[in-house]
């Protein structure tokens, strides 16, 4: 194992960390997510619609047996009005079948302005099935264009890891346990010497920093004396 087998195998890892990251993040998720916002959007309008249009049914349903037992009570009230001969109970039949006509005219009204919400909520399922059909294709063709994204990221992540394995095969179990320290300690463990600096923890290194890195046998990773990442030079 060589320095620059430490700083490749660093490169191979800062790259799956890399799709690691960028797997949630891709453009074509967030095309795809918002297009399921808006598919989403026009399913709640069209379920809203048909509540809507079922709740004024219930209504028109409800409205309309009410006045058939209105009118039942009515047609045997007006049957017992042609009965009676006593003036006061003609009075009392004829007061109980004007209570009945109003609440018939009230259930009239009710069942009119169930109608007119069922009319509406009849135009709001139109205009929403309308849309629907295209925000589904729109929302099919990102979901295909997401997968070949993802499969294109899932291919690059097993080669890498192909690679990482042939790469960290040649390693030393001393050096793979100095890399996966510094890896797990610093996420980007190795880092490279550049003029007086560390590419780690871009801090400056004393010239006596700097001679003792470079005391080191050339080949070999040292550590920098700032950080303490492996540092390559």
């Amino acid at each position: 194992m060589t320095a620059h087998d430490m700083l490749q195998l660093q490169t191979i890892d800062s790259a799956l960390d890399s799709i690691t990251h960028r797997r949630p993040r891709l453009p074509e998720k967030l095309a795809h997510d918002a297009d399921v916002a808006a598919l989403a959007q026009v399913q709640s309008l069209v379920a809203a619609a048909q509540a809507r249009i079922d709740a004024a049914q219930q209504s028109i349903e409800a409205a309309e047996h009410a006045a058939g037992d209105l009118t039942t009570k009515r047609t045997r009230l007006e049957a017992q009005l042609k009965t009676v001969i006593a003036p006061r109970e003609a009075e009392a039949l004829m007061s109980q079948i004007a209570t009945l006509n109003a609440q018939r005219s009230d259930l009239d009204d009710q069942e009119l302005a169930a109608l007119d919400e069922q009319a509406a909520g009849e135009a709001d399922l139109a205009a929403a099935s309308e849309t629907l059909p295209a925000v589904q294709a729109t929302c099919a063709a990102s979901a295909a264009t997401l997968a070949d994204a993802l499969a294109a990221l899932a291919a690059e992540e097993v080669s890498l890891h192909a690679e990482r394995d042939t790469l960290a095969a040649s390693f030393s179990a001393e050096d793979r346990a100095t890399y996966d320290h510094a890896r797990k300690q610093f996420g980007v463990g190795v880092a490279q010497l550049q003029h007086s600096h560390c590419s780690g923890c871009h801090m400056d290194l004393s010239p006596a920093e700097l001679d003792l890195v470079k005391a080191a046998p050339a080949g070999e990773p040292s550590e920098c004396p700032q950080c303490g990442r492996i540092l390559i030079r």
